[in-house]
């Protein structure tokens, strides 16, 4: 075995490597031991044994179907207990090294654990379905393993315990109480919308965990019109949608939409996530440009607290637009009876850094219940959001950038940035761009005359309240394009081609055809002067990178040549 990224543990079909195995299964000491063996070169017949051994237990914990098939076969069980018994009679008659002995005691010690778990698991499912099922209904109780695989991870594929169970409420008063039942019984409960998510926040870290998932909370309850208060002391009438946290993102739009309407929270995975999951990441999307990500378009919001007790969130004062940096913010914590626990003030420039419009840093927000937390402090079961009046018009423009590096992209995104100011009249409503790496990504089909790659590709929505303001962005837009050689402009022909101009970025998945299959995705803010400055650090960073892997096979090539002995 090797210290690093080594795999020789069979039946492994995780993101896992033998060294993170082995300390999952048997500890960090026997790890260190094993290391110890390998370098006396200790190796050979009995540690292939003992490898299988460890993937028998690593397969059989982390597949639900196999662990099924233990469950109800006495004679699989029997089988597989024999044959693991057997592998380590032969290590045990072949050890020659006393440090063997603590190994061997390490694996049986696991074995047994893994053994009194299978005993125990339909006494078990008994005890977790009876307690559940007397908030939510047994038959919102699951244990098959098709469900439970499904919630062992979400969009970043991290896979470290699969759920004992996953309950799933129908209505959004069980929540608290099912929360409070699943503490009572020892466990632990991880929300779960669509798993779209990228943060790894629906992933179970430790045996024992109950996934609640969300997606029958699936109820739209319609859109009222609400007197506002604005800061300011004027009265104001605006559209509010009520609805429940397991609604689908894409869904609340499409229903805004027929009234005339924008909800305005609009991630990339619109079409799957949730709104419960939008709210615990505070997510954003392309029209975060104008009205801002998921805190600046809520009103108020209910969230079920692990002790049972349910709160709601009220925000104060809501003007209908975005959060200025110099806004101060209120909202109110209210209980299960109305009676306010607590408020809570915030500026501006403490919900997002000034010359940033999210700050990924402050995860706490004063104390914001259930906002930007990834479920770690409650579930949110259901929403108020704001709505905004659509534009009347608007028109979707792609720029291609080209030439060597970002600047040029990152000048005219600048430019644009300034050019639009929010004054009631032609606005960008979206603006995202992607780089090269996704250019190829997705094969995209470049639409300029050149045969190049795009460096970048930025795509726009001009909107205003007539074809005449709309036609003003475009112009301006086009002014801006005209002072760099390097830039093309592309305006879709009609709302079929926007939205194929527009299904580009929401391919987030293909990137993964150009990366390995652990990718890790981070969340990156910057201003829009710094983006070339880091589109060139990255790159120079992947140089480094690649040139250093070159180094490294060439000495391990020239080790092995070394060692090598003549045939």
């Amino acid at each position: 075995m090797s210290a690093t990224n080594f795999r020789e543990i069979p039946f492994n079909y995780t993101s896992a490597d033998d060294r993170q195995a082995v300390i999952g299964l048997l500890g960090n000491e026997v790890w260190d031991r094993l290391e110890q063996l390998r370098k006396r070169r200790v190796t050979g017949r009995s540690a292939r044994l003992l490898m299988r051994v460890l993937g028998e237990l690593l397969v059989h914990q982390r597949n639900p179907y196999l662990f099924e098939e233990l469950i109800g076969s006495q004679k699989r069980r029997r089988a597989l207990y024999r044959r693991i018994e057997s592998d380590l009679a032969v290590i045990e008659r072949n050890a020659s090294e006393p440090m063997v002995a603590g190994v061997l005691a390490a694996c049986r010690e696991a074995v047994a654990r893994f053994q009194r778990v299978v005993a125990q698991a339909p006494a078990a499912r008994v005890r977790v379905r009876d307690a559940l099922g007397a908030v939510i209904g047994r038959e919102n109780v699951l244990f098959d393993p098709f469900t439970i695989v499904s919630h062992a991870t979400d969009a970043t594929d991290w896979r470290l315990h699969l759920p004992l169970a996953v309950a799933m409420p129908m209505h959004e008063a069980q929540v608290a109480p099912l929360l409070a039942t699943i503490a009572s019984l020892g466990l632990h409960a991880i929300p779960r919308g669509a798993g779209t998510g990228l943060t790894g926040g629906a992933v179970p870290l430790r045996p024992g965990c109950v996934m609640v998932n969300t997606e029958k909370l699936n109820r739209i309850h319609g859109v009222e019109k609400h007197d506002f208060v604005a800061p300011d002391g004027r009265w104001t009438r605006g559209h509010v949608m009520r609805l429940e946290a397991g609604v689908i993102t894409e869904a609340a739009m499409e229903y805004a939409a027929e009234r005339g309407l924008v909800f305005a929270t609009d991630p990339t995975s619109a079409w799957a996530c949730t709104i419960g999951g939008n709210i615990a990441e505070n997510a954003g999307g392309k029209t975060a440009v104008l009205w801002g990500t998921c805190i600046d378009n809520l009103l108020s919001w209910n969230i079920a607290l692990p002790s049972g007790k349910a709160w709601t969130v009220r925000r104060e004062a809501h003007p209908l637009r975005k959060i200025l940096h110099d806004d101060v913010v209120r909202w109110t914590v209210l209980d299960g009876e109305g009676n306010a626990v607590r408020s809570i003030e915030l500026r501006g420039d403490e919900i997002r850094r000034r010359g940033l419009w999210k700050d990924i840093t402050n995860k706490a927000l004063g104390g914001l219940p259930g906002m930007q937390k990834e479920g770690t402090d409650g579930v949110v079961t259901s929403a108020e959001f704001v709505l905004h009046p659509a534009y009347e018009s608007s028109r979707t423009l792609c720029l291609e950038f080209f030439g060597p590096d970002m600047d040029e992209a990152s000048r005219v995104i600048l430019q644009l940035a300034r050019a639009f100011p929010n004054e009631g009249r032609e606005v960008l409503q979206a603006l995202e761009h992607f780089d090269d790496e996704y250019v190829r990504a997705i094969n995209y089909e470049v639409k300029a005359p050149r045969s190049e790659t795009p460096k970048a590709v930025l795509l726009v929505d001009v909107v205003g309240h007539s074809d005449d303001e709309v036609a003003r962005g475009v112009a301006r837009v086009q002014k801006i394009v005209d002072e760099h050689g390097d830039t093309e402009l592309f305006a879709a022909r009609d709302a079929a081609e926007a939205k194929r101009f527009w299904a580009d970025r929401k391919k987030l998945g293909a990137i993964a055809a150009r990366t390995n299959a652990f990718k890790l995705n981070e969340d990156i803010v910057l201003p829009h002067d710094a983006l070339a400055e880091f589109a060139r650090f990255c790159d120079l960073v992947n140089v480094d990178e690649e040139r250093h892997n070159q180094l490294a096979i060439l000495d391990a090539i020239g080790a092995a040549l070394r060692d090598a002995e003549p045939p």
